[in-house]
């Protein structure tokens, strides 16, 4: 079983070859875009049967908000994260139970937010709406309000872009982001509101003064190290992103990453390197103890992740539920 690793599919159902893919590579979880949404009964079939794979995937979905809606063909769209935080809590806990109630409805157990990046002058993330707060103090609380609002519908949430993309000017899906000195107090951020139930993404970024001047965070052990003294899981994001262009293969990427301290690499797009990855890291781990010791330890780690139980949702409420999400933000439907 391949526990740390969740991927992506092709698109909108599993065709036969796909099928035994996943039965071979038995992954931990399974993560959603676009390409896999065309209605909804026909993703909620194709969740149906991705979670009734032996490995028992959790599902999981980018729901931020704004731009970063992959069900906005089904509910329309978010106010971005920002929009929200500027309307108050109420908006932010709105946006949240918006996601939080579709992905329910659906079977999706895990959000991957709410971003915890604070906004910087010239940051990227800034720029696009996705931030909760111009401080680290403003994200905190309205995060924890996001939090909540996922929660009540059983939807576990990923805390997302450790240590803190902030202070990155670039888009790290293109470019390495080199971060500031800001990022020690924004690192604070996800130590303080990690917990079990929830998961912490990892960014692919140069964070200097965290003490790490060569290596991406997602690959560094003095990074991703302070985030093992939690209990929440510790996914690597998309590894094959332009940010680690210069950092080997997928595969010795995915192998970097593990050995660092992340619990699961997330394979997204790159759909042919799933199982190039799944052997890579076997191999790496039958020949290093101490790889295999942390795979064993992080797969205790991450077991229930996004797999707790969902509440019952109508879709009308859901619907209802991001109507009044965009009342709350000014943002026109």
């Amino acid at each position: 079983m391949s526990a740390f690793l969740a991927c992506g599919v092709a698109g909108l159902e599993l065709d036969a070859e796909e099928r035994r893919l996943l039965l071979e590579l038995q992954p931990a979880g399974v993560v959603l875009f676009g390409r896999n949404v065309a209605d909804r009964d026909q993703l909620a079939s194709l969740v149906r049967e991705l979670r009734a794979l032996p490995s028992r995937p959790y599902i999981a979905i980018d729901l931020e908000g704004g731009r970063v809606n992959r069900l906005e063909s089904l509910i329309g769209p978010l106010p971005a994260a920002a929009d929200a935080a500027r309307a108050g809590d109420h908006a932010v806990r709105a946006l949240a139970e918006a996601a939080g109630a579709a992905c329910a409805h659906l079977g999706i157990g895990v959000d991957l937010a709410p971003v915890l990046d604070v906004a910087r002058p010239e940051g990227f993330l800034a720029s696009e709406a996705r931030c909760l707060g111009c401080s680290p103090a403003e994200v905190r609380a309205a995060a924890g309000v996001f939090l909540e609002g996922l929660a009540a519908y059983g939807v576990a949430g990923c805390l997302k872009h450790y240590p803190g993309l902030g202070s990155g000017h670039v888009d790290s899906h293109r470019d390495l982001p080199l971060l500031d000195e800001t990022v020690a107090a924004d690192r604070e951020l996800f130590h303080t509101l990690a917990a079990p139930g929830l998961g912490v993404m990892v960014a692919h970024a140069l964070a200097p003064s965290l003490g790490e001047a060569a290596c991406p965070t997602s690959l560094s052990r003095v990074v991703v190290g302070r985030l093992r003294a939690f209990a929440a899981p510790v996914l690597a994001d998309d590894l094959e992103m332009g940010a680690l262009a210069a950092h080997g293969s997928i595969p010795e990427r995915a192998a970097a990453a593990l050995g660092a301290g992340c619990d699961q690499v997330l394979v997204c797009n790159a759909l042919a390197a799933r199982t190039e990855v799944a052997e890579h890291v076997g191999v790496a781990a039958r020949r290093d103890p101490v790889l295999a010791t942390t795979l064993r330890e992080s797969a205790t780690r991450a077991a229930g992740f996004g797999r707790g139980g969902l509440a019952e949702v109508t879709w009308d409420r859901v619907l209802g539920l991001a109507d009044r999400a965009r009342v709350l933000a000014g943002v026109e439907g």
